[in-house]
């Protein structure tokens, strides 16, 4: 098998040869090969010149060096190659150093050994990159030389290593009849710079500008990592504009191509929201599949201990989701079967059914107009002999006017607890959203500032209620308890360690993620500043730092935002009406007898907010595509004179 490469041994060993007669060269300073050098010290190093010139291939060989087809070497071949000269470098020392030196070259030059090495890797390294120019087989045809000219000019969105791959190998092979143009990719790193000779331009909303601008004749998908969601805008928008397209699974693999022209336009699709996933999310959670402990760990602990640090509280403790979050705060505020727990009607329906898993009684509150919060000035009117605690919901992220709630709560002696799923990261006077009553909630949703899938943690400062969360997530089990022993009723209402796990990464990344949620909410702002009959969220005094759950925006009485929805979405702009009031939800009217009227502020907001799509890597171009289809349906929403 080693004689099929005899002709490379013998040019590796004859460079080795150089190599070492260079090496001498630079280390005696004598930079002309004359008598002296080849008569006295070629002499003195010859045992260590034969034992080069066998030890060189032989490692060579056994590397996987000649295996090799250097026409198509990578640069992961080329450094197989350094690694092999530094292997063959450490033969050639050990034996030196312990055998020729002591016995036979006692004046040998052990900076020889080094300058050998380097200059291996020259003239070795050199001769594979005159193979890889210069290397032919006879079936192969230099297609550049027959000068044929693709057929079809090609935008690859994605400047990723499947589009790069994609590109160099159409520029490489002409007779495949496509010729790479331009690359198109959402990243702002990117954008504006250039990539194999290709420019890169973006984001991907502007898709179809830039296949007019280059005058394409195709479009090639190249991000096999992408959300399916962002993969169909770019068809619809192929479809749109009637422009053949091809999508990569991987590195130069095509795996479907369809023409536009033959299926019905569809228009864009924005996502409504997307989570802010890196690989070091997906890392985390192979490191916990490996590890064979899903539930429970090391994960869990930490996502805890992360959280309650972030919040300057002493105890966190990880839930499956804000629902068993709220329902473990309203047990351990001790509430009983016909207690009152005052709450807002403005909110997702969970903040008060979990009042009623206890069989209490939710007393809503109505909220202040331009905040959205529980109003202040309306909770005391609201309390009676059986009112116990009160649930404080920070809506979209921003705080709740929480100094006069505590002190009202102070005075009645009642329990406090923050509703602040929607809101981690947010800051009422300098002091964190959920870490100002008895406890607080965050979850973690795909659409919320930070996602572990599902699950939500609570924070507090009081000990025993964190032994008691502790227990009730756990069907009940005591820290002592034995196995299958339950010291009280409780509930499975554990997160895994997967979800956990993605946690974890997550929040060490939220201040990234708020402030990156932040500037696109400042972008809407200034967009939505452009569009008449809708106006942004009002951001309290009191509110330090905003933390952006949803970009809403409310429209004028005289707008119909339920019409708003129908026609966005023809655009291809989703939206969601938030909130529909608890109070006017079917169940709650048929138990409690509710009706329209009962808390005007509340069915107002109701009536007239709308989110928008929202995500913290929306591009401004999105944003604005989002608020100019606002703008060219509002005049279509409007509200006939003598109309509902």
């Amino acid at each position: 098998m080693m004689m099929r490469y005899w002709y490379m041994f013998l040019a590796d060993s004859l460079l080795t040869v150089a190599a070492i007669v260079f090496a001498m060269m630079i280390r005696l300073e004598i930079f002309y090969p004359d008598y002296f050098l080849f008569s006295r010290h070629i002499r003195t190093v010859w045992p260590f010149i034969i034992l080069a010139m066998v030890v060189r291939p032989v490692v060579f060989y056994f590397a996987g060096i000649y295996q090799r087809m250097w026409r198509y070497a990578t640069t992961r071949d080329f450094v197989r190659l350094v690694v092999a000269v530094g292997i063959g470098s450490l033969i050639l020392s050990l034996v030196t150093l312990l055998l020729f030196r002591p016995f036979l070259i006692t004046d040998f030059p052990r900076s020889l050994l080094i300058l050998e090495g380097l200059l291996g890797v020259f003239f070795l390294g050199g001769l594979r990159v005159i193979l890889k120019v210069s290397e032919n087989y006879a079936d192969e045809i230099d297609w550049k030389k027959v000068d044929v000219k693709p057929a079809r000019r090609a935008l690859i969105v994605g400047a990723g290593d499947t589009g790069v791959h994609l590109a160099r190998e159409f520029i490489d092979n002409p007779q495949l009849g496509t010729q790479p143009i331009a690359f198109v990719d959402d990243d702002q790193k990117k954008i504006g710079r250039k990539t194999h000779g290709l420019d890169v331009f973006g984001p991907l909303v502007s898709l179809a500008d830039i296949v007019q601008r280059m005058n394409a004749d195709e479009v090639i998908i190249a991000i096999p990592n992408a959300p399916a969601q962002t993969i169909q805008n770019i068809k619809n928008i192929c479809h749109a504009i009637s422009i053949p397209f091809s999508v990569a699974s991987a590195p130069g693999s095509l795996v479907s191509q369809e023409d536009a022209t033959a299926g019905s336009a569809s228009s864009l699709r924005l996502p409504m929201s997307l989570p802010d996933i890196t690989t070091k999310e997906i890392q985390n959670v192979v490191r916990v599949m490996q590890s064979r402990n899903l539930s429970i760990g090391s994960q869990t602990v930490m996502l805890e201990d992360l959280i309650a640090a972030e919040c300057g509280m002493n105890y966190g403790v990880a839930v499956v989701n804000g629902t068993g979050a709220l329902h473990m705060c309203i047990v351990a505020a001790g509430i009983q079967p016909g207690d009152e727990v005052i709450t807002t009607p403005f909110s997702f329906v969970s903040s008060s059914n979990c009042i009623l898993y206890e069989r209490a009684k939710p007393v809503f509150v109505d909220i202040e107009p331009a905040t959205l919060g529980i109003d202040p000035g309306r909770i005391e009117a609201a309390i009676t002999e059986r009112t116990k605690a009160i649930v404080v919901v920070h809506v979209f992220g921003q705080p709740s006017d929480m100094g006069p709630i505590m002190e009202i709560a102070d005075r009645h002696n009642l329990v406090v607890i923050e509703d602040a799923c929607e809101a981690i990261g947010a800051e009422y006077k300098g002091k964190k959203a959920g870490a100002i009553g008895k406890a607080g909630t965050f979850a973690f949703y795909p659409n919320k500032q930070i996602t572990t899938g599902e699950g939500a943690v609570i924070v507090t400062n009081d000990e025993e209620w964190a032994h008691l969360f502790r227990s009730l997530r756990n069907q009940g089990r005591d820290k002592f308890d034995g196995w299958l022993n339950h010291s009280r009723l409780g509930y499975n209402y554990r997160m895994s360690e997967l979800n956990a796990a993605v946690g974890v990464v997550q929040v060490k990344r939220l201040n990234e993620l708020l402030d990156k949620r932040a500037a696109v909410a400042d972008e809407y702002n200034r967009a939505m500043s452009r569009v008449e009959g809708a106006s942004p969220l009002t951001i309290a005094p009191t509110t330090t730092r905003m933390s952006w759950f949803v970009y809403v925006a409310r429209f004028a009485p005289d707008v119909d935002r339920d019409r708003m929805v129908d026609l966005l979405a023809e655009k291809g702009v989703p939206s969601r009406p938030y909130f529909f009031p608890i109070h006017l939800q079917p169940f709650y009217r048929k138990m409690f007898g509710f009706k329209p009227g009962d808390f005007p502020e509340s069915e107002a907001a109701g009536a007239s907010i709308l989110a928008l799509p929202f995500h913290a890597n929306m591009k401004k171009e999105e944003i604005e595509v989002v608020c100019r289809a606002l703008a060219d349906t509002i005049p279509s929403a409007v509200k006939k004179e003598g109309g509902a």
